[in-house]
């Protein structure tokens, strides 16, 4: 089976068209979605409404929620959740969130309510372990690592149970492979990468329990997007913050 893996869309359409499509061409059969389609950019109804399509389809296999599809759902977020210091988030953040909340229909956030935290699921007797980063025991995010090493994606993953872990959440590729063969994956992000300007996704193949996984840089027109995204920047002037992850130094940036 072959499976498209994409996460931290943050409404932008735009990217995840490109992106489905590339699954297309590429005769991916089903979808992984590590949540966070909203937030942040222009167009938070259309990708819920693109997801929906899919799962009509019956392409999606899981698709879990993130923390921006938690504030949409419970309240919204008062200090930085990576910050171990849990520093506050600046209220024009919070405003921007809010706006991208006001523009997803009662229909749609009906939809992001059915979804799941985190999961396991079985491929062809492989289990993967779906995340859009893991849990504690509270319910709280693990401690938060940009680009975690294996020993800190065992740390971060040490109450789930599977053979790939995948998570999205920091905006940065990678892939973990340990001596057990387990495979520990983060895509990267759809709509708001670090150190690309191309929507980072990814192809997960399970074929007799062998396993093999492709990272994918899928090229669109990002102008557009940012011209659509700064088109509503005197409504909400933080617009102008997502239009910045696509180039701001790394330690700058905060998911």
């Amino acid at each position: 089976m072959r499976i498209g893996i994409i996460s931290d869309v943050h409404s932008n359409a735009d990217a995840l068209k490109a992106v489905l499509d590339e699954f297309e061409r590429r005769d991916v059969d089903k979808i992984i979605s590590l949540g966070d389609i909203i937030g942040l950019g222009a167009h938070p109804e259309e990708c819920i409404q693109l997801l929906e399509d899919q799962l009509k389809k019956g392409r999606i296999l899981s698709a879990v929620r993130g923390n921006h599809e938690e504030y949409l759902l419970t309240e919204l977020p008062v200090h930085n959740h990576n910050d171990s210091s849990k520093s506050k988030l600046p209220q024009a953040i919070i405003d921007l969130f809010s706006w991208n909340h006001q523009r997803v229909s009662q229909q749609s956030v009906s939809i992001m309510s059915q979804l799941p935290r985190q999961e396991t699921i079985t491929v062809n007797k492989v289990k993967i372990f779906v995340s859009h980063y893991p849990l504690g025991r509270t319910g709280d995010f693990m401690p938060f690592y940009m680009k975690p090493n294996l020993k800190e994606c065992r740390k971060i993953f040490k109450y789930a149970h599977a053979k790939i872990y995948l998570f999205g959440h920091t905006h940065v590729r990678d892939l973990q492979i340990g001596r057990r063969g387990d495979f520990f994956i983060n895509p990267g992000s759809v709509g708001c990468p670090i150190g690309t300007e191309s929507a980072s996704a990814g192809i997960l193949e399970i074929n007799n329990k062998q396993i093999s996984y492709h990272q994918l840089d899928v090229d669109y027109n990002i102008d557009q997007a940012i011209e659509e995204m700064m088109n509503y920047n005197d409504e909400v002037p933080a617009i102008e913050y997502t239009v910045d992850q696509f180039y701001r130094p790394i330690d700058t940036y905060h998911p």
